[in-house]
């Protein structure tokens, strides 16, 4: 093999080893929020998913873009309770950074809700209570957890929830954003 060949080949496996490999570098904070959910729904790059969420909060926070702000703190609410980061338990420990409890979910999802009612977004603020339902959910905190549901269902069906031409997408499973709240208040909240 000629020395051009052994180059190209080395290279080759060495951007193919990189985790965020195929993910083009960016400076816009929209783009860097979509490949940060990208990664983390591919296997091994949770970690770069999690630095582009990051990079992304910080840009939106820096051009005071409040939706922008919201919709990092929703991804980073969802990746903190994601089986994703528990897969990566090790490194974070190492790094003193792990959180075995949906604590980092919690609050992340708190800033979503702030951050979504300063920009007026009520969808958005139901989207992150129910997440934040879910959050608690995990840590088998029903009371708080259906308190959460309820409280999405309620501002989502309020007068405050006026379209903004955004559509937050919810479970396909379900025909609706609202049946999808409301089989999960029937499913886990019977005795909360």
């Amino acid at each position: 093999m000629s020395i051009k060949a052994t180059i190209i080949v080395c290279l080759s496996a060495l951007i193919l080893g990189c985790a965020a490999a195929g993910v083009p570098n960016t400076s816009d904070p929209n783009k860097k929020l979509s490949n940060a959910y990208y990664l983390m729904n591919s296997e091994g790059r949770a970690l770069p998913a999690e630095n582009l969420g990051l990079e992304a909060l910080a840009d939106f926070k820096a051009a005071n873009d409040m939706y922008g702000v919201a919709e990092a703190e929703h991804f980073l609410g969802t990746f903190y309770k994601s089986g994703v980061y528990r897969a990566y338990s090790d490194f974070y420990k190492k790094h003193d950074e792990y959180d075995p409890t949906a604590t980092k979910s919690i609050f992340h999802f708190n800033n979503a809700i702030q951050a979504f009612k300063k920009d007026g977004d009520y969808w958005g603020v139901s989207k992150s209570t129910f997440a934040l339902g879910n959050s608690y959910a995990t840590d088998n905190d029903l009371d708080n957890a259906c308190k959460n549901y309820r409280k999405a269902l309620e501002i989502y069906k309020s007068d405050k929830n006026v379209f903004k031409g955004r559509i937050h997408p919810h479970n396909p499973s379900f025909e609706s954003y609202e049946a999808m709240i409301n089989a999960f208040i029937k499913s886990k909240c019977q005795n909360a």
